[in-house]
């Protein structure tokens, strides 16, 4: 790529981090005003707490998007991972086990996917949608529709309760594994030979097969590791709410994929930044939050998502006809 097209492609991340944060300075000034609660630091604990699960989805959904991927399967991976760790700790699993082997359970639906799309050449969306569908009846027949409580009492520490509900210097600890994910993911993408084969994939997979890049082992990979952030936030979910819940997770596929949309990334792939990711993540959680506390419904929730994703995919096909 050219110095201009650098230049072009900066100046559209400073407009996408600039129309975000304008966003949420206007949200958080629509809130303040309409709510004593909102500037509180209980509230806004809890704001970033409830970002902080599905931001660790979103980021490495960014990593999929970005390299033409979609993954809508990650919804049912949380639940299988979650009700996967409580039964384990339920029958007395020590608790790295019992973590370990929630985590291979989202690596290996990642590897499914990756496998279906890579080898037996399924288009990534009908292949999540059919993985969404069977993981998630996975953790409703495993479980028989019911929730498996957690009781970790035993004296060890961190005990499984600290990573969904601990707080090191008065901040949530899932607040602070979603950073170091958003930053071991900046790092992926923008320091490292294996980001750049991302980009150059969802830019032109054509073009990036001619100049040597093994597509197949980098969409396996992507695959794979959106898997694998899906269960961590199953296994940070579970230890929440304190139980492995077989409906836990459900919307997140929809919430991930609209904060890489609405970060400014492409859903024909080769663009996109962790960073705006994050930002947008955070929009949307001021978003739902400030919409609780005046009162409003899930179901409003939804809808203002809906319609963000329809505008940002609608900005998104504006973008791309103009450069065509």
């Amino acid at each position: 790529m050219n110095k201009n097209g650098l230049r072009w492609l900066k100046g559209e991340n400073i407009k996408d981090k600039l129309g975000l944060l304008i966003s949420l300075a206007v949200l958080i000034i629509i809130f303040t005003i309409m709510s004593d609660a909102f500037l509180t630091f209980s509230n806004i604990s809890n704001l970033v707490l409830a970002s902080a699960l599905v931001g660790i989805v979103a980021a490495g959904m960014t990593v999929v998007i970005i390299s033409g991927g979609f993954d809508l399967s990650v919804g049912g991976n949380v639940a299988l991972t979650g009700v996967v760790v409580a039964s384990l700790l339920a029958d007395g699993v020590s608790q790295p086990v019992a973590m370990l082997a929630g985590m291979l359970v989202g690596v290996a639906v990642g590897a499914f996917n990756g496998f279906s799309v890579t080898k037996l050449r399924i288009n990534p969306f009908i292949t999540t949608l059919a993985m969404m569908i069977i993981v998630r009846a996975v953790a409703f027949i495993y479980t028989g529709g019911l929730s498996f409580g957690i009781s970790d009492t035993r004296p060890v520490f961190p005990d499984f309760g600290f990573w969904g509900r601990g707080h090191l210097l008065e901040i949530p600890v899932p607040v602070w594994l979603f950073i170091l994910v958003s930053i071991g993911v900046f790092i992926l993408l923008n320091k490292t030979i294996f980001g750049r084969e991302v980009y150059a994939i969802g830019g032109n997979e054509e073009a990036a097969r001619v100049s040597g890049i093994n597509i197949n082992r980098v969409k396996f990979t992507v695959y794979v590791m959106i898997g694998m952030l899906a269960s961590f936030a199953g296994v940070l979910l579970a230890s929440r709410l304190t139980a492995g819940i077989p409906g836990a997770g459900n919307g997140y596929e929809f919430q991930a994929i609209t904060a890489v949309i609405l970060g400014g990334a492409s859903l024909s792939g080769g663009k996109g930044k962790v960073t705006n990711t994050v930002l947008a993540i955070i929009v949307l959680g001021v978003l739902g939050n400030g919409f609780i506390l005046i009162g409003l419904s899930s179901f409003h929730q939804d809808a203002a998502r809906g319609v963000l994703l329809l505008v940002s995919v609608g900005i998104d096909q504006i973008r791309q006809r103009r450069g065509a």
